[in-house]
Parts: C-alpha cells; sequence; structure tokens
C-alpha cells in the first residue's frame, strides 16, 4: 500500500507598493515565526530584483547559490539541488537568496520559475516570496501559483497611490481579488486616515495593521534577530503573531458569482479616480 501524499505547501507572494515599505523585514519575520513557532518547514524565495536583503537578515554566511543561480540549470531542478542552495539560519527554515548578478534576471524563464515552485511545493509546508516592486511576465507563475497575494504599504498618499496602482495592475493579470490581502505596516493612530476612507482610496480591504515599531526593527534587523524573539511582546511582536496565524488559518474565499463576472466588477472599481483622495 502507498503512503499517503504529503500534503502540498503554501505559497504567499508578498508585494513593495513602494520601495522602503518594509516588505521584506515582513517576510522574513513571518518565516522565522511560522518556523520556529508552528514548526513549519518554510521556505522564502528572495525575488528581489536586483539586490535582496532577505538572507542578510536571517544569517551572517554566505549563500552556496543564489535564485539566479538555479534558474541558470533547469534541467538539473530537483529535491537535493534546491536544498544544497539554501542558507538554514533555523532547522526549519530555508532561505533562497536574491540573484546578485542582474544580467541573470534576464534569462529566467517563467516556465523555470514554475518548476522551481513545483518541487518546493513538494518539501516545505509554506513557501513565503519576497516579490518586492516586480509585475512582469517572469513573475506569471507567482501570480497564479500563490494561494495569496500580500501587497505591502504605509499610509502615505504615494503610497496609497502606488498601492491602487499594484492592485489594479494584479487584477489585470488575472489574479482573482479574494485572493488580494493588503497589509499595512507601521501604523501610528497620528499618520492613519479613519479605516472606510483608506479602504475606499486603496479598493479593497485591509487584511492586516502592523503599528511602528521602528527602533526596534532596526535594531533586529542590524543585529539578525527575529523579532518575536528579541522582544516577544512587543505590540510588532504580538501583530506578526496575529498575522502568522491568520495566513495559516486563513479560509477558502467563497465564489458567488462567476470568476469573470467578479473580476470584470473589480476591475470597475478599482478604476483610477483621483476624488479619493
Amino acid at each position: 500500500m502507498a503512503p499517503p501524499s504529503r500534503p502540498r505547501g503554501s505559497v504567499f507572494a508578498l508585494f513593495s507598493c513602494k520601495g522602503g515599505v518594509g516588505t521584506t523585514f515582513l517576510t522574513t519575520q513571518l518565516g522565522s515565526l511560522l518556523a520556529l513557532r508552528w514548526q513549519l518547514k518554510v521556505l522564502i524565495i528572495d525575488g528581489v530584483h536586483p539586490f535582496g536583503d532577505a538572507a542578510l537578515m536571517l544569517s551572517q554566511n554566505e549563500p552556496q547559490a543564489t535564485l539566479g543561480d538555479l534558474l541558470a540549470r533547469p534541467e538539473r531542478f530537483d529535491h537535493t539541488l534546491l536544498e544544497s542552495a539554501l542558507l538554514w539560519p533555523q532547522p526549519h527554515l530555508g532561505v533562497l537568496a536574491a540573484t546578485e548578478n542582474p544580467l541573470q534576471d534576464l534569462a529566467m524563464r517563467p516556465d523555470w520559475l514554475q518548476s522551481l515552485l513545483e518541487i518546493a511545493r513538494e518539501r516545505f509546508d509554506c513557501i513565503l516570496f519576497d516579490c518586492g516592486r516586480t509585475v512582469d511576465p517572469q513573475m506569471t507563475p507567482i501570480l497564479h501559483a500563490a494561494d495569496r497575494l500580500l501587497p505591502v504599504l504605509q499610509t502615505t498618499l504615494s503610497m496609497i497611490r502606488d498601492g491602487r496602482r499594484l492592485l489594479s495592475t494584479l487584477i489585470a493579470q488575472g489574479v482573482d481579488p479574494a485572493f488580494i490581502l493588503p497589509i499595512l505596516n507601521r501604523v501610528t493612530p497620528e499618520n492613519t486616515p479613519q479605516p472606510k476612507t483608506l479602504e475606499r482610496a486603496l479598493g479593497a480591504h485591509i487584511l492586516h495593521r502592523i503599528p511602528e515599531g521602528a527602533p526596534l526593527v532596526n535594531d533586529c534587523i542590524q543585529g539578525g534577530h527575529p523579532i518575536w524573539i528579541r522582544a516577544p511582546f512587543h505590540p510588532v511582536t504580538q501583530s506578526l503573531i496575529i498575522l502568522a496565524r491568520a495566513l495559516i488559518l486563513v479560509p477558502e474565499p467563497r465564489r458567488d458569482v462567476s470568476q469573470n463576472l467578479l473580476q470584470r466588477w473589480w476591475k470597475k472599481q478599482w478604476r483610477w479616480n483621483p476624488q479619493h483622495f
């Protein structure tokens, strides 16, 4: 009798609505939380190009290989090659570092990235893909393979505007709006509009709000320590725990209407309207 098949890992793609919004920090901290607190086998893929920093935030060691190196040898894709290329800052947490050479990105093909994700889903419980601000044809496999897409933004006018543009672009690429869950980072009572006003301007419901914690966050980044270990009772830590729990327990979205009708409706709702500001 054949052994039962292992459940396929979940893929979460995090996008930056603007540079410096904190997407890589959230990706690495969520990965550490899921691996240590819930004992899940987690893979972080740094898709920020050029010059992503996910590996640096979690380990002082040099990676054996990068995402670009791995995708340069698609004929050798297997579980052994993937795991040998990873940094392992924790026993259950692997990190695939970002491409070092920007020219390598030009040679990547979408089907190679799709093959990488299929192999990763067989070996890991959770895959966190830091996409940066990239929404191009090379990222198409991520858009359609991800269980959830998590755009990260802050409450400045320019970030809300770019967030709306990003969400509209994802919808135009055929992503179901029910799978797009924006995250608001570095929230303070002084700089945050009323929730209904913000969601109307963005054109989407905010999944979660991370409070401001710049001094602690900067210390953790410089020291390479997970924030939830260094300050377990800090509001940022507690908020990250709630977000991590929400991701692994999030229910399947309801589909009361056909996907085509839903997408047409959301495109109409998310059409840029300066009156929202």
